[in-house]
């Protein structure tokens, strides 16, 4: 847009483009890619948070809701900062469903973002249910796990934080798992923000168990990786339990990506093949030519609307910002006419 009138309205617009041949590669392209980001991004971020902060309910239960934790505070305050704080930025900033090219090439594609399958009610309240489903199975397991032999080497038993510890390290590795199972498409930022995240919480506790009284800080924690880390139950678990929590995940998206593939799914296996996806698209065009085919003739034989009268309910006329029609009196059409762009504005308006 060029001109005095178009300048005004991109510099008070909130987005603007120079050409309107960007308009392609932003919608189509960058749109459904943010689109798709945004959606796995609000998700993920909800459902690590849950999975962690609901093992508190269930702790509550054991407690008789009287207000302790099961955690050490510093590790809380750092779950969302340094722990679990890559994953979002790898699947908010790197995810991709198919190559730019095919998107460009094939605008179908673009419809899974158009119908907001990626985010909607139904995708939302299933994925919190599956962040419940997994605190459950986090916490109670190593409570079980627990309850009856002594599982430190030493002999000893272990106290709050030990199993907090424990459960704690079983929440970092299965939110961060659960990041990689939501990716499509892996980078070399992706693999150091999820393998990153784990090995980063693993070090962490081991210098963190080993401040006090050098540094005056988590006195609680003084020792608890020797027990945490010589644990037998420990290492057990640290493969049983997030298994035993992804295991469903992983079923279902094997069965999706077999039984009930979308046309996503089959474009992205065929680019990791290096194959053209023309045939797959076309094939997807006409299935969806002979939907909106069988959808016109059932509306040809579809009675006629009857035409409501004057002064009838359901005949007021409403208009709608931006549209060039409005059924007015005057026409958008021609109050867009009769501007004079020429003429001097008045001031003081």
């Amino acid at each position: 847009i060029s001109g005095k009138e178009g300048l005004q309205a991109a510099n008070a617009s909130d987005y603007s483009i120079a050409q309107f041949a960007y308009l392609n590669r932003l919608l189509f392209v960058h749109g459904a890619w943010n689109y798709m980001r945004l959606s796995k991004l609000i998700i993920y971020s909800f459902y690590k948070n849950l999975c962690l902060y609901f093992i508190e309910f269930w702790f509550a239960m054991v407690n008789g809701f009287s207000g302790q934790i099961l955690f050490d505070r510093w590790t809380i305050a750092l779950y969302n900062v340094s722990f679990t704080a890559l994953p979002p930025f790898s699947l908010g900033l790197f995810e991709r469903t198919c190559k730019a090219s095919n998107m460009l090439r094939f605008p179908l594609l673009y419809k899974p973002s158009q119908d907001g399958d990626y985010f909607n009610a139904k995708v939302f309240w299933q994925a919190m249910g599956n962040a419940i489903f997994h605190s459950f199975l986090l916490y109670w397991f190593p409570v079980w796990a627990m309850q009856q032999d002594v599982g430190i080497s030493d002999g000893k038993a272990g106290d709050l934080l030990v199993v907090g510890n424990m459960v704690y390290t079983y929440v970092v590795v299965t939110v961060c798992l659960k990041a990689a199972l939501m990716s499509d498409s892996w980078t070399r930022l992706s693999h150091i923000s999820i393998w990153g995240s784990i090995i980063a919480w693993f070090l962490c506790f081991m210098i963190y168990s080993n401040f006090w009284p050098v540094i005056p800080l988590g006195p609680d924690m003084l020792g608890q990786e020797r027990y945490v880390l010589g644990s037998g139950v420990f290492w057990m678990g640290l493969f049983l339990i997030p298994t035993t929590c992804l295991i469903r995940d992983v079923a279902w998206k094997a069965l999706e990506r077999t039984c009930f593939k979308t046309l996503l799914m089959k474009v992205q296996e065929l680019e990791k093949a290096r194959l053209d996806p023309e045939s797959v698209i076309l094939e997807a065009q006409k299935k969806t030519a002979q939907l909106i085919g069988e959808r016109d003739g059932l509306l040809e034989h579809a009675p006629p609307a009857a035409a409501a009268r004057p002064g009838e309910p359901g005949t007021e006329q409403h208009g709608y910002a931006f549209s060039q029609e409005e059924h007015g009196i005057v026409p958008q059409s021609e109050l867009v006419r009769a501007y004079d762009s020429t003429k001097t504005k008045p001031e003081g308006l």
